[in-house]
């Protein structure tokens, strides 16, 4: 027992009349001490074993979200030859007209995919961007037959203009160079800026003559959330 203990004195206590001996005062006394003390015990060794838990235990960052990207495809140029045959008027077309073929043969490739199920490429993902622009235009598509698309040669139909049947042609500049008679100064320069900016060049030809030329950019955006 500590020698502290032995020098504290115990006296008679008198609490509400009741009357405690010395002797009684002590054993008191030595079990509140003793309950005291089994508590800090308890509680010394509840922090112990948290602080050893904790200790050996690693803390797992979590991992930040994998960024998340979008593509963008945008027109860049959009240029028209309204009659690349001077000579013959049966070859003239109004601007709007231009853009009715072009939309009705990407409908057709649209119409195509949906069918097949297909996987669409980025040759058919910037037709899509050059459809959606025609349509915000104001461009609605016509009636058309014996429609086809090559990954190459690009999409093909026949189109009723001016009372005629004709080829509508809608393909890369590179496949249409082969496809068409050579194109009007115009339509050439677009197509060499288009190509000399990395983007993605094609021709609108009807009958075998150049009457469209339309650059789409492709480029990577980070989606952001809010």
């Amino acid at each position: 027992m500590p020698s502290f203990l032995n020098s504290i004195e115990f006296n008679e206590l008198n609490i509400a009349g009741i009357t405690l001996s010395a002797s009684q005062v002590e054993i008191a006394f030595y079990v509140i001490v003793g309950l005291i003390s089994l508590l800090l015990i308890f509680l010394l060794a509840k922090l112990v074993k948290s602080l050893t838990n904790n200790g050996g235990r690693k803390r797992v960052k979590a991992a930040p979200p994998e960024p998340k990207y979008e593509e963008i495809f945008e027109i860049e140029s959009e240029v028209f030859e309204t009659n690349p045959y001077k000579s013959d008027p049966d070859t003239y077309f109004e601007q709007s007209t231009i853009r009715t073929v072009t939309l009705t043969l990407i409908i057709g490739l649209r119409e195509h995919l949906s069918k097949m199920a297909e996987n669409a490429s980025d040759q058919h993902k910037a037709m899509a961007a050059i459809a959606k622009h025609l349509e915000g235009e104001g461009a609605t598509p016509i009636a058309f037959t014996q429609w086809n698309q090559s990954p190459i040669q690009g999409i093909a139909a026949r189109i009723i203009l001016n009372g005629k049947s004709r080829t509508a042609l809608f393909g890369p500049s590179l496949a249409m160079v082969k496809a068409s008679a050579p194109f009007p100064k115009d339509i050439s320069d677009a197509i060499e800026s288009g190509h000399a900016a990395g983007q993605s060049v094609f021709v609108l030809a009807i009958d075998g003559l150049a009457y469209g030329e339309y650059s789409v950019s492709h480029r990577l955006q980070l989606v952001t959330t809010d």
